[in-house]
């Protein structure tokens, strides 16, 4: 079965060069391993957007080998402790948060990627995908928030 999905990443702070991408948020759609759309905040400055252009080999090669397309665009987000929304033009993700014992979240610790940290479980309420040349649409699947921490000493 293909893995398809969409993935909001959200940069808290940084810098690349000497770019703040701090705010820098884009939404990444995709089949695993065969194609993706990569949608940029258009609330980014032009420096911003070329330093995540310049990052996506780096940090998310996965996603740039199969790149249909990177274009700015619109992107809502409202996430809170227990529901994740976010959209972009072809694409949409309402997820609510897994409740384990007592009725906390399920997390995951000390998994073995630094791209997996802070993992809390989702159950997915819609998730979509609408374009010309893809679709899908889910309901009831995994999904899930995590962190990442990455730096450079280059500037």
């Amino acid at each position: 079965m293909p893995c398809d999905g969409n993935r909001l990443i959200s940069i808290n702070k940084g810098h690349y060069g000497d770019v703040d991408l701090a705010g820098v948020s884009f939404l990444v759609t995709f089949e695993m391993r065969v194609w993706s759309k990569i949608y940029v905040s258009n609330k980014v400055s032009d420096a911003q957007n070329a330093a995540v252009e310049a990052l996506l080999p780096i940090a998310f090669a996965g996603f740039r080998n199969g790149m249909l397309s990177l274009q700015k665009a619109p992107i809502t987000m409202e996430i809170t402790d227990t529901r994740v929304r976010f959209s972009g033009p072809e694409s949409s993700v309402d997820m609510e948060v897994m409740k384990g014992f007592g009725g906390k979240p399920v997390t995951v610790l000390n998994l073995p990627s630094p791209a997996f940290q802070g993992y809390t479980q989702f159950k997915s309420v819609s998730h979509k995908h609408t374009s010309a040349d893809h679709t899908f649409s889910h309901s009831g699947t995994n999904g899930f928030t995590s962190t990442m921490d990455v730096g450079s000493d280059a500037r």
